[in-house]
């Protein structure tokens, strides 16, 4: 293990268990979810565009945690941050993308808590370019 990289690694890994989590929540209770986002939404996107939307993150939270997975394996036995910088990248933008729906139905609590995990993906991302 190369403990240079220890703070890279634990921002992965809080990053593998945010995403795992939300991805599996989506997933086990699938009806609950469109239910709760086609209320969130509710006169903003049409039915399909939000179930649409619902497929498009847990994809992208799906590919995240893939990601995030080797990034740690690569991170962890061979010091190689490529993976993880990419990583970052990816959870940078999937953060955008949520904070943009959060904005348009003017959900400014969850906004910022999405700003804090934002600051989170970019702390690791400046970490992994300035090592």
């Amino acid at each position: 293990m190369i403990l240079s990289n220890i703070g890279i690694i634990l921002i992965l890994l809080f990053l593998l268990i945010t995403y795992f989590i939300s991805a599996y929540e989506k997933v086990a209770e699938w009806k609950n979810t469109g239910t709760f986002y086609q209320e969130m939404y509710k006169g903003i996107f049409t039915p399909l565009l939000i179930q649409a939307s619902i497929l498009f993150i847990l994809s992208f939270e799906f590919i995240l945690v893939v990601l995030i997975g080797f990034a740690l394996f690569d991170s962890i036995a061979l010091g190689n941050l490529l993976l993880a910088e990419y990583a970052f990248i990816l959870s940078s933008i999937l953060l955008i993308i949520l904070l943009i729906g959060l904005r348009l139905i003017k959900d400014y609590p969850g906004a910022s808590g999405i700003g804090i995990y934002f600051i989170i993906s970019l702390m690791g991302l400046f970490w992994t370019q300035y090592l």
